[in-house]
């Protein structure tokens, strides 16, 4: 198995995906994030209120580092247009030097 690093990568979705390009501009311009890519339209099937839905939505993919995730999780959920927006924080194992390096130099 390969060494962790201090890197973390966020997932969250979006209706819409101008919102979703409101949340990736403003986490990478106050250098909570080196990169957010946004995939969609996906599709998500929940559960919500005792009822089965499904909604089209874009994934946000952030890549930060541990030390930054409080602030970027502070900062997404005052962001966020959901009322119970969908936060996942998954720790980054085996990383390259040189990636891990430039999410670092992007995030301090």
């Amino acid at each position: 198995m390969e060494d962790s690093s201090p890197l973390a990568l966020i997932i969250s979705t979006v209706e819409l995906e101008a919102d979703a390009q409101r949340i990736a501009n403003d986490l990478v311009a106050q250098s909570l994030a080196a990169c957010v890519q946004i995939d969609g339209p996906i599709q998500s099937v929940y559960r919500w209120n005792g009822q089965v839905e499904q909604a089209t939505e874009f994934r946000l993919m952030i890549k930060t580092t541990l030390a930054v995730w409080p602030k970027l999780k502070e900062r997404l959920l005052k962001m966020h247009p959901y009322d119970e927006p969908e936060i996942i924080m998954l720790p980054v194992a085996g990383a390259s030097q040189g990636y891990q390096s430039w999410v670092i130099e992007q995030t301090t």
